[in-house]
């Protein structure tokens, strides 16, 4: 065992962190203490709920115009007149936030009016005019698709 007395090897040159450690926990402490005391309650005024979310429709279905090959017109599968249809159309997408209107129309129903019905529904307040098909129609073959040469 050599017990040194220190003599021989000069200057300590090890960092004493101690100190330095115990001044910022008590800087921390002291923060800590000091910070809710000054902040200060903000006042928040919350509007009311809008009024709008009342009147919406619970389901709020999409709304389907369509026309029969005899020219027949239907919203959303109930019968109305023409001319009440721009009117009921303005009135269901007031409540929307989305305003799309569906069509549905005949194959064999009359061009003519198939665009007035379009028009229609673009001057009562629709921004966009979805085509749609009812299931278990088909839509039918036009051009000759290469399955069908190849069959025959």
């Amino acid at each position: 065992m050599s017990v040194s007395s220190g003599g021989g090897k000069g200057a300590n040159s090890d960092i004493n962190v101690t100190p330095l450690v115990d001044v910022c926990l008590v800087l921390l402490i002291i923060f800590m203490v000091m910070v809710p005391q000054n902040v200060r309650e903000i006042s928040v005024r919350v509007p009311p709920e809008s009024r709008m979310k009342n009147k919406q429709h619970k389901a709020e279905e999409p709304l389907v115009i369509g026309l029969s090959k005899e020219g027949a017109i239907t919203l959303n599968r109930k019968q109305m007149d023409k001319t009440k249809l721009a009117a009921e159309i303005t009135r269901q997408l007031s409540f929307r936030e989305k305003k799309v209107v569906f069509v549905d129309f005949h194959d064999e129903a009359k061009y003519g009016d198939a665009v007035a019905l379009l028009e229609l529904a673009k001057g009562a307040g629709s921004e966009v005019l979805g085509i749609m098909k009812k299931k278990g129609r088909k839509i039918p073959d036009t051009l000759d698709s290469p399955k069908k040469k190849r069959a025959q």
